[in-house]
């Protein structure tokens, strides 16, 4: 499913620039490059409950994923404008100290890393206005990993990384504020419904879950565009 997704919204944008390039009076167009910085609260079901793995061996590990509930990352983006669309791709990356849950009133911290990659399509109101409120939808991939967040159930073997990846769709509301012609500053509310059956433990390698991990996040974001 994520697959063809990703790949529908990849080849719908070569498509529409490839139409654009046909007829550029009709549909002008730009491109622009971006960096911002959001605040994300999620809720859901990571870091819940504990998953249980079993390697080649037959050796059972327990999987303690993280809380996630707040976090910060770096938004890089690259995009396209053709008339009112604008359509690009955007990459997260961070690393952050989390807590594991499954332990009860414990706390158990680890290094984490968080990244996404996404593709989001925003429809400009009022454009070509300097003030161009914005609405769109948004599909991302996402991985994330925790270190030593696998517990042998053998308390004499080491403790090792696990990798937790899905999908997820979002709602976008954007405002574009032209600083400049060049310059654009773009506050923005995203919401993603993500959806987590993949996880990969160094032991017992890839495994599909049972039962996918659902979690919602909420992210607020500030972010600067050069155009051109």
């Amino acid at each position: 499913m994520k697959k063809l997704l990703a790949v529908l919204l990849l080849l719908s944008f070569f498509s529409v620039n490839a139409f654009a390039e046909e007829d550029e009076g009709f549909w002008p167009r730009s491109y622009f490059a971006g960096v911002g910085f959001s605040g994300v609260a999620t809720r859901g079901d990571i870091g819940k409950y504990t998953l249980n793995t079993k390697t080649e061996d037959g050796d059972k590990e327990q999987v303690h994923l993280p809380s996630v509930n707040l976090l910060v990352w770096p938004d890089f983006m690259l995009g396209v404008n053709i008339g009112q669309f604008s359509l690009y791709a955007n990459y997260n990356y961070w690393y952050f100290t989390d807590d594991l849950g499954g332990f009860g009133d414990a706390t158990v911290q680890e290094q984490i890393r968080v990244w996404r990659f996404g593709v989001e399509f925003i429809y400009n109101f009022f454009w070509p206005e300097f003030f161009q409120p914005g609405f769109g939808l948004g599909y991302a991939y996402t991985n994330i990993k925790a270190d030593n967040s696998v517990y042998p159930v053998d308390e004499s073997k080491d403790r090792t990384y696990s990798e937790l990846s899905g999908s997820s769709l979002a709602l976008i509301f954007d405002i574009r504020y032209f600083l400049t012609e060049h310059i654009v500053l773009v506050p923005t509310i995203k919401f993603y419904e993500s959806w987590f059956g993949n996880l990969y433990t160094e032991n017992s390698g890839a495994n599909k879950l049972k039962h996918k991990q659902w979690q919602t996040f909420a992210v607020i974001e500030l972010a600067i565009l050069y155009q051109f």
